[in-house]
């Protein structure tokens, strides 16, 4: 009799577990894995395509023209879709090559922060980018 309890709390276990796994996968399945598709339209113009985006969710597009030295060459933002948003068209300007990628949304640390006013992109607990100008005075005229 104890054997069977015992069987019988592990299969209830397991149930409840795969259970929880399966939901869990739903959840982030909800949003498919972008996969780009960049061509180029000459003279240093771009255009890169989301090619499964999901119409409920926007994604913001990042460049860097080397890979692996994020301390030099960070990742910026090239431009926030907005939801549903799969195209963008990019000037590449003096750059001759370079690396895109993109992100679900538009904020990677989730700090609630959009990337283009987040100080530090990816440091939740640095806010918002501020500016104050001590000098010149506000109003004062330069010539």
């Amino acid at each position: 009799m104890k054997t069977i309890k015992k069987h019988w709390i592990g299969l209830t276990s397991l149930f409840v577990i795969a259970t929880t796994a399966i939901l869990a996968l739903e959840a982030f399945a909800d949003v498919p894995q972008p996969v780009l598709r960049i061509s180029s339209l000459g003279s240093n113009q771009f255009s890169v395509v989301i090619t499964n985006g999901a119409m409920t969710t926007n994604y913001t597009l990042f460049w860097t023209p080397v890979l692996g030295d994020a301390q030099n060459y960070p990742w910026q933002v090239l431009g926030i879709g907005s939801v549903g948003e799969t195209n963008f068209n990019i000037n590449a300007g003096d750059w001759p090559y370079g690396y895109f990628r993109v992100l679900v949304g538009a904020d990677q640390d989730g700090d609630g922060i959009p990337e283009w006013q987040d100080a530090q992109p990816l440091n939740p607990s640095v806010g918002i980018l501020t500016l104050t100008i001590d000098s010149p005075l506000n109003g004062t005229l330069l010539q």
